[in-house]
């Protein structure tokens, strides 16, 4: 009788603390992969925004460096659509990504989480060859016009264009990524070019003349960005998730001083942006404005109008509720505990 209470005393003891190894295993990934969709699309393996502070610094690498996590990057010369991509094949738990292709992910049933703000209200350029005649949006009725489909640019350009009383189907839209859009307005197989950065460094190599910017637009018709985790990683390990956005939250905080201006810099061209350009792209901004990570009531309108005017355009099918995709949870725990409830504010 002693003996078969014995083995059963010992399986139970394997049965409780196996299961417990085993879940605290669970708890604590091998590995983490995050994409961005901000690659300054030179081939060179950094993004912009917060996401490129934390990768640049080494960041996450260090919050983790006792706890055998890896972390693998990915910057996509793909983009958005890249990027969404990524997160449908499963290979990656973390995204970096822009406005629209966010949405497009999220009505086309990507299981993502947007957990904190980022890369707000960055500027689009309308770009044209510096002999051309095109002075005017009006002017691109008919003409052949570069743009990188599913990307934040093309929600920004049917807004420019109904204001101009113009529609997608009024222009000869060719679907380029990044350098192929560069080359094709150099050699003026298009007309124009819809894009970023990207056209003012042009701009200063004489290959090309700025004819709009979304700088002389309302400032919600601009691209903004965000961070999100897929919520499969979230419902596994809410821990890590809530030290990555810690993480993230450090180095926007870091990123908005301007006492960091210089470095911060030295980080924003690693991609390939010439300096100037990075400049001219925050030129009249304060870094803790262009660096803010908060749900603010604008910021997310912004996203809430973006999804009904994408569905008013065909760019999506269905529509649904920004706050039910908002989780404040991990950047409300990361602002209590870093003492930054009201930095942004």
């Amino acid at each position: 009788m002693k003996h078969t209470f014995a083995i059963i005393v010992a399986l139970i003891t394997v049965i409780v603390f196996g299961a417990t190894s085993s879940q605290a295993a669970q708890n604590k990934p091998n590995i983490v992969r995050i994409g961005s969709a901000y690659s300054a699309g030179y081939g060179k393996p950094y993004g912009a925004g917060i996401i490129g502070i934390v990768h640049a610094k080494g960041l996450l690498e260090e919050e983790f460096k006792n706890d055998g996590i890896k972390f693998d990057w990915a910057f996509f010369k793909g983009a958005g659509p890249a990027t969404n991509e990524s997160l449908a094949n499963h290979a990656i738990d973390f995204a970096y990504i822009g406005d629209l292709p966010a949405i497009v992910g999220r009505a086309g049933g990507l299981k993502t989480k947007f957990i904190a703000g980022g890369s707000k209200y960055t500027n689009v350029y309308v770009g044209v060859p510096n002999d051309s005649k095109i002075t005017s949006i009006k002017d691109l009725k008919g003409k052949r016009v570069g743009l990188f489909k599913g990307t934040n640019a093309h929600l920004t350009l049917s807004r420019i264009l109904e204001a101009n009383n113009l529609k997608e189907s009024d222009l000869k839209i060719y679907n380029l990524g990044i350098a192929d859009l560069d080359a094709a307005l150099k050699t003026k197989n298009i007309d124009a070019s819809v894009a970023w950065t990207n056209l003012l460094l042009l701009r200063s190599q004489g290959n090309a003349k700025i004819i709009y910017s979304t700088k002389q637009s309302p400032r919600d018709w601009r691209n903004t960005g965000g961070f999100y985790v897929t919520e499969k990683f979230a419902k596994e390990y809410p821990d890590i998730t809530r030290r990555i956005v810690k993480v993230y939250v450090e180095a926007a905080k870091w990123a908005s001083d301007e006492k960091n201006r210089n470095e911060y810099l030295d980080i924003a061209v690693k991609g390939g942006t010439p300096r100037a350009v990075a400049l001219e792209e925050i030129e009249g901004r304060t870094l803790k404005d262009v660096n803010d990570v908060l749900f603010d009531k604008d910021y997310v309108n912004h996203y809430a109008g973006g999804i009904v005017f994408a569905k008013e355009r065909g760019l999506i099918r269905n529509t649904f509720d920004v706050n039910t995709w908002i989780d404040r949870s991990y950047l409300d725990a990361a602002l209590k505990e870093l003492k930054l409830e009201n930095f942004w504010n």
